[in-house]
């Protein structure tokens, strides 16, 4: 499989940002262009980067067996969420980027060929992201994502206030807020859309 990594300036993000895609090297490609395959957005935890999944998992063989495009963006300590110090994450993962890939590698944004997913803080990430936009994702997986912010409102101390203000803000009201995957939940809106959440084993 072929690794690579671009740097390019990001409007949303108003920075220059990495970006890290795992996908089929000449000896693999065979036939089938990025165009026609399948493309996994895969978001990394809080003290994580985009790299972190080619260091210290399988996502290669992974993607290798299953044919995948595998994008995995940086994300910083945002919680993918927009106006982060006048950061637009959540608008970058899922509007910017898959738009600038589509127009560089011509990678497919139909939602029958897009998946997304994440760890930890990437967790919430790739849930906010499907269930705000079940239009864009055929399936959303979450390991050990944080799905729900009441568990976390009693582990907040000053520290996280300060670091995290918009997410203590969200805290004051989760079950409406918009930063809460669980708050975001709805039957028919969500009804095609698959869901995979793992927490350890469980």
């Amino acid at each position: 499989m072929a690794v690579i990594t671009i740097d390019f300036r990001s409007m949303e993000l108003k920075m220059n940002t990495l970006v890290t895609i795992v996908c089929p090297d000449p000896g693999r490609i065979g036939e089938m262009p990025l165009s026609r395959r399948k493309v996994l957005y895969l978001l990394h935890g809080l003290s994580d980067d985009g790299t972190s999944w080619v260091r210290h998992s399988r996502v290669e063989q992974y993607a290798e067996a299953h044919g995948l495009v595998v994008v995995m963006p940086s994300g910083g300590r945002s919680f993918y969420c927009d106006g982060v110090n006048g950061q637009h994450y959540f608008t970058h993962i899922t509007a910017e980027l898959p738009a600038y890939l589509g127009l560089v590698f011509g990678l497919s944004a139909k939602r029958e060929d897009t998946y997304i997913a994440g760890l930890s803080m990437g967790g919430m990430g790739a849930m906010r992201a499907a269930l705000i936009h079940p239009e864009k994702y055929r399936a959303v997986g979450s390991f050990s994502g944080v799905v729900d912010l009441k568990p976390l409102m009693q582990r907040v101390d000053e520290t996280a206030r300060k670091e995290f203000p918009f997410l203590t803000e969200a805290m004051e009201d989760p079950d409406h807020s918009p930063l809460n995957p669980v708050a975001l939940l709805d039957g028919r809106k969500h009804r095609d859309l698959q869901m995979y959440l793992a927490c350890g084993l469980q």
